[in-house]
């Protein structure tokens, strides 16, 4: 097997200590709240709570990519050593950290011309980020050489699924996703949004359901439809709605009986900063996308 490091930034939202057991790199994102810069770093630096409730006060959040010199200064230490670098990053549909990703790359190769660095794009967020970047480490203890753990890595992402709803339409109003009027509507009508990560990975709105029983059961019909695979694992995400993702999970359950296990993670500052609370998705592999 090469010796190389599986890495990957922090927007996977899996847990610090998961990235620490196994051994993989994590890249740092971060965030803004009315200036002040926070470390996405899984509410070490500032609780999920705290900065909910300033959003919700009014104050301003802002997200950033990771940037050039940050990718550097992150591989830079497994280059020395004399390491090769598997990145996954996290959707180019969403962040250009992909593109600064590969500038450091550039950089990178041109000061160790004797090392090797690939970059995958994930075409996901959140713990969907996360789940491609588990089968990634899976693929990697099996002693798949970069080459090929990219190859079954780009299969894996192209199963790849991801849905999910919000009960807060607030701030996917402010950012253009719902127009004033429907998000005035929706909040008289208990109306629940229930979005897909696309095959370009970005964010598409796909149906309005009738409150938050009526999207559950409309993400699962999605499941469904896309061939979800119970053997493998299922990640749900939410926002400070803790209860509502139990209710998934326990749906899941009921309906397809899952062997792969599934694990429940908060959604992490980053992409907190656009869905505020409310917000519940499912993450899953099952057919190839068309």
């Amino acid at each position: 097997m090469d010796h190389y490091v599986l890495s990957c930034c922090s927007t996977m939202d899996l847990r610090k200590r998961w990235a620490e057991e196994h051994g993989v790199n994590l890249v740092y994102a971060k965030f803004f709240l009315e200036g002040e810069a926070y470390q996405d770093d899984f509410y070490a630096s500032i609780s999920q709570a705290i900065l909910f409730e300033r959003m919700l006060s009014g104050k301003k959040s802002q997200t950033t990519q990771v940037n050039t010199e940050e990718y550097i200064d992150s591989f830079r230490k497994y280059l020395e050593k004399g390491q090769d670098i598997f990145h996954i990053c996290l959707s180019s549909g969403v962040s250009g950290t992909y593109n600064s990703c590969h500038i450091a790359k550039d950089i990178l190769l041109e000061e160790f011309p004797e090392r090797k660095i690939e970059i995958v794009d994930s075409l996901m967020a959140s713990s969907g980020y996360g789940l491609l970047v588990d089968k990634a480490y899976e693929l990697k203890e099996k002693g798949l050489d970069m080459m090929s753990l990219r190859t079954e890595v780009e299969k894996w992402r192209n199963r790849l699924h991801g849905y999910f709803f919000t009960s807060d339409l607030r701030f996917f109003i402010q950012g253009g996703r719902v127009s004033k009027a429907a998000g005035f509507i929706g909040g008289l009508l208990k109306i629940c949004p229930v979005l897909k990560i696309t095959e370009e990975g970005t964010l598409k709105p796909i149906e309005k359901a009738r409150g938050k029983k009526q999207a559950i059961e409309n993400i699962l019909s999605k499941m469904e439809k896309e061939g979800y695979t119970p053997s493998e694992k299922c990640f749900i995400s939410h926002s400070a709605c803790l209860e509502d993702a139990k209710k998934l999970l326990e749906r899941i359950e009921e309906r397809f009986h899952p062997e792969g296990g599934i694990e429940i993670f908060d959604i992490g500052g980053t992409i907190a900063c656009h869905t505020g609370p409310g917000t519940v998705s499912s993450f899953f592999f099952g057919k190839e996308k068309e």
